[in-house]
């Protein structure tokens, strides 16, 4: 226990010396001891997330704060009996083979019961525990540390994404931060923590790409995408569709309102188009999905599970549900549905989402074709999110978690669009 201690300390000492070195940390206006202040808070809610599931659920095999980590140590130790297994695994090489079947069939977590043709986005989490593990020596908040650092890089990269469009880099650095599901459910050792990593480079190379097309952002972007197709495939595919609007407004001179029209329209039909020529089954697969949550509900009966609505496999059921689900991922759960802790937080973050938007409308700028153009990728992309989140989940507990990549989007949005120069309160932080 000693050593851990101390061990974490080192580690901690080191990752607070050198993160605000880095130029992405550095641009954000901060002194570097804020930094170290604001990197220190997120690894003490790190800390007190897993304390929080140890002592809470007292269910280490089915939560995810333990099972990710105790599937990676297994990996882990493949490496002194198999180093060329353990390769294999790492890289996806040869995963049929005898060997890596029987090493594969030692974790609780590395399959997932339903796939619905997506990557096994378990698989990524493993992989990178078991990489920390050559550093951490089994402490546990190694991998805090190191996911937290990775976190808050994701974060810089994301701010400075939007930097050159008029925003308080500080306030919107501080608003995507210190948003309470945000700073939860990104500071534990879970996929969510690794995705803000990769969220904040595809923003960044996306708005870089949309601003100058070259080969170095057209690289950058491309391994944030794939790297972000192996952690949350629809998150990554959500960004894309809703960016893909700055890459038309390049070449498309339209107003705004037109552009975002047409854009919707077109990519609908796009959508509908590939569906159908690659036969992708989209709306079977979410239906599938959804079928499958359900069924767990059943089993299981978890105390936040709530009644959903129940999609057919067609695109018309997807479609006359889409507000539905739009909703209920937005909004809920309400105060008279909370039977947790985690439900009551997420409850009363609507309210603080809520008075964030009031305030951004009533301090609003005057928004050039540009800035409207920004804001509306991020809601596009936010939107599809929620849609998505909306349509198969029917669980409290895994809807508070699964809207947090949308919630960074929209309070990065609600950031473009106020004026800071007009409330006296916010003016002083420029």
């Amino acid at each position: 226990m000693l050593f851990d201690s101390i061990y974490v300390f080192i580690c901690w000492a080191i990752c607070t010396w050198y993160l605000p070195k880095i130029n992405l940390v550095k641009s954000l206006g901060f002194k570097e001891n804020q930094i170290r202040v604001l990197f220190s808070v997120k690894v003490l809610v790190g800390i007190g997330f897993m304390l929080f599931y140890q002592y809470y659920y007292d269910d280490r095999q089915n939560t995810d704060a333990f099972r990710f980590y105790d599937d990676g140590n297994i990996l882990y130790n493949v490496f002194h009996s198999d180093p060329l297994t353990f390769f294999k695994i790492l890289f996806g090489i040869e995963m049929q083979s005898a060997e890596v079947i029987a090493s594969v069939d030692l974790m609780n977590n590395w399959y997932k019961e339903h796939l619905h043709g997506v990557f096994n986005d378990n698989m990524t989490i493993i992989r990178f525990n078991a990489l920390v593990r050559f550093l951490s020596f089994d402490v546990y908040h190694i991998h805090t540390l190191a996911v937290n650092f990775l976190g808050f890089l994701g974060l810089a990269a994301m701010v400075n994404g939007v930097k050159n469009l008029g925003v308080n880099t500080r306030l919107t650095f501080l608003s995507i931060l210190l948003f309470p599901g945000i700073l939860f459910w990104s500071s534990g050792v879970l996929k969510e923590s690794l995705l803000l990593f990769v969220m904040g480079y595809l923003i960044l190379f996306s708005f870089r790409l949309a601003q100058q097309c070259n080969l170095k952002n057209g690289f950058g972007w491309l391994i944030f995408l794939l790297l972000g197709l192996t952690v949350k495939s629809y998150v990554a595919a959500s960004i894309v569709i809703g960016f893909g609007l700055l890459m038309v407004a390049q070449k498309a001179r339209l107003k705004a309102t037109t552009l975002i029209v047409s854009y919707v329209s077109v990519i609908s039909v796009i959508g509908f188009s590939l569906n159908r020529l690659l036969d992708l089954r989209i709306p079977f697969r979410i239906f599938q999905k959804q079928h499958d949550f359900i069924n767990e509900v059943v089993a299981n009966k978890p105390g936040s599970a709530f009644e959903i609505f129940v999609l057919e496999p067609n695109w018309w059921s997807l479609i006359q549900h889409a507000p539905h689900a739009f909703f209920n991922s937005l909004v809920r759960p309400f105060f008279w549905e909370v039977n947790s802790i985690v439900s009551l937080v997420a409850s009363m973050e609507i309210l603080l989402l809520i008075t964030l938007i009031g305030i951004s409308i009533f301090f609003r700028k005057k928004r050039n074709n540009q800035a409207v153009i920004s804001i509306s990728g991020l809601l596009i992309s936010a939107t599809v999110i929620l849609v998505i989140v909306g349509w198969v989940t029917p669980v409290f507990g895994a809807l508070v978690r699964y809207k947090i990549p949308a919630l960074l989007l929209i309070i990065l949005a609600l950031n473009l669009i106020i004026d800071f120069k007009k409330n006296p309160f916010l003016n002083r932080w420029r």
